[in-house]
C-alpha cells in the first residue's frame, strides 16, 4: 500500500511542478524563477507541515522529489506550446493528487497522535497552501479562495479519516475513500460547481 501511495505522491509532485512551471513560463520568468515556482507549487504545503512536526523536510534526504520536479520543468518546456491539449489529463492527475496528498498528511497527523483539528488542518494545508503561495508569487488572486471545491474536498476528506482513524491501516477502506473523493473531485470539475458566496 505505501509503495502505491509513495508513487502517487511522486506523480502529484510531478503534476504540480508542471503546472507551477507552466504558469511561470507564461509570466516570462527566467529559468531560476521557473524552478522556484515549480518547487513551491510541488512541496510548499508539505514543507509547512514538516516544520510544524519539527521534522526535516523529506526532499532533503529523498532526492526523488527534486528529480521529479526537474523532470516536470523539462516536460513543461517541451510541451508548453501544446499544453492546452493535455490539460484534461492534467486535471485528472490533479484530482488524484489532491485526494492522495490529503490522505498522506492526515495519516501523518494520526501517526503523531494528534487530534481531529490537526488531522483536518494537515490534510487541508498540505493540499491547498501551494496554490495560495504560487498565485501570490505569480501576482494573481488565489483561485482556491473564491473558486472550486478544492479546499472543501481536502477538509471533508480530513474529517472522514479523523472519524475513522482506526481503519486507516485497512487497504480496502482507504482505497474506497480515495476513489470516492477522486470521483467527487472530477464531478465538481465537470459541473463547474463552486461554494456559495455571500451576496451572490
Amino acid at each position: 500500500m505505501w509503495i502505491e501511495i509513495y508513487l502517487l505522491d511522486l506523480l502529484w509532485t510531478f503534476a504540480f511542478s508542471v503546472y507551477g512551471s507552466y504558469l511561470a513560463i507564461r509570466k516570462w520568468f527566467d529559468l531560476f524563477w521557473i524552478f522556484v515556482a515549480a518547487f513551491l507549487t510541488a512541496v510548499w504545503g508539505s514543507t509547512i507541515r514538516e516544520i510544524i512536526l519539527n521534522h526535516i523536510p523529506y526532499y532533503f534526504f529523498d532526492y526523488n522529489y527534486l528529480i521529479v520536479i526537474c523532470l516536470g520543468i523539462l516536460f513543461t518546456l517541451l510541451v508548453y506550446n501544446n499544453f492546452d491539449k493535455i490539460k484534461s489529463h492534467y486535471l485528472l492527475v490533479d484530482a488524484i493528487g489532491l485526494v492522495t496528498f490529503a490522505f498522506i498528511w492526515a495519516q501523518k497527523a494520526i501517526e503523531a497522535g494528534l487530534g481531529t483539528f490537526a488531522i483536518v488542518f494537515f490534510a487541508t494545508i498540505t493540499a491547498v497552501w501551494w496554490w495560495i503561495l504560487r498565485d501570490i508569487i505569480l501576482d494573481e488572486k488565489p483561485q482556491v479562495l473564491y473558486q472550486d471545491f478544492y479546499a472543501t474536498i481536502a477538509i471533508v476528506e480530513g474529517f472522514v479519516f479523523a472519524i475513522f482513524r482506526d481503519f486507516v491501516s485497512n487497504l480496502l477502506f482507504v482505497n474506497l475513500i480515495l476513489v470516492f473523493f477522486v470521483l467527487f473531485r472530477i464531478f465538481v470539475i465537470i459541473k463547474w460547481y463552486n461554494l456559495w458566496k455571500p451576496g451572490k
